[in-house]
């Protein structure tokens, strides 16, 4: 049996433009010696069919599940790399090259992640990863999948996502496995992929759902920590509201140090 370096998972919802797409981006890697691995929520657009005549899928999923996470924890189920990522419909790799160029970079350490751009019609960027993960930066935002890439043992040792959470479940396996188990990272200057905006985390109507997602879970995993971590984050807050009041400015312009 064929060892690989990296499965990339693909999950897809009738979504058959979008699942092309991201096909065809891998498709035109040069590097090719990858498993790939779709699966497909039952989809009722020509999307099975588009599986179907892939040759170069290597498995495939097409029944009803329970959500994204529940489709992504398939694809864990199946996947036999050593390296993990999670490509959604939508989603493509960002040059031709970009696997070819990570391989060499895939090594001891758990979690690896690179940049990612933001395909966004009106507003196109590149948002760059920091180089060292802090708590944080993990309480306020997350490594995103399309860009992340998880030794499959992770989710062996520590568990798959947990379908408990519809829209943060990648977030709170970030959080727990990192700021909790230890797991090591390191950060590529690469921007590894394009992330398509329409996807369910983007939408502005899903941003309270998210916000108290995130919250259960870190109220689940850090109790203690977690109001710790908001009273210092709101002392902060404060702390910088008065740093950039007019009051502050003059005071510090007419030398009183100890306000610096």
């Amino acid at each position: 049996m064929t060892k690989y370096s990296i499965s990339i998972i693909t999950v897809n919802l009738n979504n058959k433009t979008g699942l092309l797409k991201t096909i065809t981006s891998i498709q035109k890697q040069t590097l090719n010696e990858i498993e790939y691995i779709v699966i497909d929520g039952g989809s009722t657009d020509g999307s099975k069919e588009l599986i179907e005549q892939t040759q170069f899928i290597s498995k495939w999923v097409c029944e009803e599940d329970e959500g994204i996470y529940d489709a992504m924890n398939k694809g864990i189920a199946l996947a036999t790399g050593e390296y993990l990522l999670f490509l959604n419909s939508g989603d493509c790799l960002h040059e031709n090259t970009t696997l070819e160029k990570i391989v060499p970079l895939l090594n001891q350490f758990d979690i690896i992640y690179g940049d990612l751009f933001f395909a966004d019609k009106l507003n196109p960027y590149i948002y760059h990863y920091p180089s060292e993960l802090s708590f944080s930066f993990l309480f306020n935002a997350s490594l995103a999948h399309p860009a992340t890439f998880i030794k499959r043992d992770l989710f062996g040792r520590f568990g798959k996502y947990d379908t408990r959470f519809q829209i943060a479940a990648d977030w709170a396996f970030f959080i727990k496995v990192i700021a909790q188990k230890n797991a090591s990272t390191k950060h590529v200057k690469q921007v590894i992929s394009n992330f398509d905006t329409n996807g369910i985390s983007s939408r502005e109507e899903n941003q309270l759902k998210i916000a108290n997602e995130r919250k259960a879970v870190l109220e689940i995993e850090f109790p203690l920590f977690y109001q710790d971590y908001l009273t210092h984050t709101n002392t902060q807050n404060t702390l910088e509201k008065i740093r950039s009041s007019s009051a502050f400015r003059l005071l510090k312009k007419i030398g009183v140090k100890k306000f610096q």
